[in-house]
């Protein structure tokens, strides 16, 4: 979980500035978060696909379902979660080679696996579950460090940029135009 401080004065300065009621300034600041948080979310799942070398980005896409922001007390302090849990091989482009100790995918050696075709009939690795024939199940490669650091170097280095952007553009719609009143 990531966490990001805006800076309230900012967002009170900027709201003075359009003279916004306290009412438009917390309106304004949750769809600001909302906007921030798919801008942030798609420009993820498109470096990501990129930087792991995955087939699509349905895979992605699945697990950046729950990629939101989470506001905390006051203005200022937003806490962001996604999923980097370990992905299906046959998700990754490459191809599967069955080795003497195993199988290998994409650089990573799966030890006593072997490959097999899937249920897409893809060629990729699995690994029995138990000592019988069946049931098998496929391999995972490991996404988590190789992803944080993407998402924490690529993605969110340009967070505070999209934001303000983002408040600033409904704060104006707010208080100019008259959106979002009753």
């Amino acid at each position: 979980m990531l966490a990001f401080d805006f800076d309230a004065r900012e967002l009170k300065r900027i709201a003075d500035e359009f003279d916004a009621s306290e009412k438009d300034l917390q309106f304004a600041y949750s769809r600001a978060l909302r906007r921030t948080a798919q801008t942030m979310k798609t420009r993820a799942r498109k470096g990501l696909r990129t930087k792991l070398q995955l087939r699509t980005a349905g895979e992605l896409r699945k697990r950046l379902q729950g990629f939101r922001f989470k506001r905390g007390k006051g203005l200022g302090d937003v806490k962001m979660w996604f999923g980097l849990n370990d992905m299906r091989v046959s998700a990754f482009k490459g191809r599967a080679a069955q080795t003497a100790g195993g199988a290998s995918f994409g650089g990573h050696d799966f030890a006593g696996a072997f490959v097999a075709k899937n249920a897409k009939g893809r060629r990729t690795v699995m690994r029995r579950v138990s000592g019988k024939a069946w049931p098998i199940r496929e391999e995972r490669a490991p996404i988590e460090d190789e992803a944080q650091i993407f998402i924490e170097d690529e993605v969110f280095d340009e967070i505070e940029e999209v934001f303000f952007k983002n408040f600033v553009a409904e704060v104006r719609a707010r208080t100019i135009y008259g959106v979002g009143s009753a």
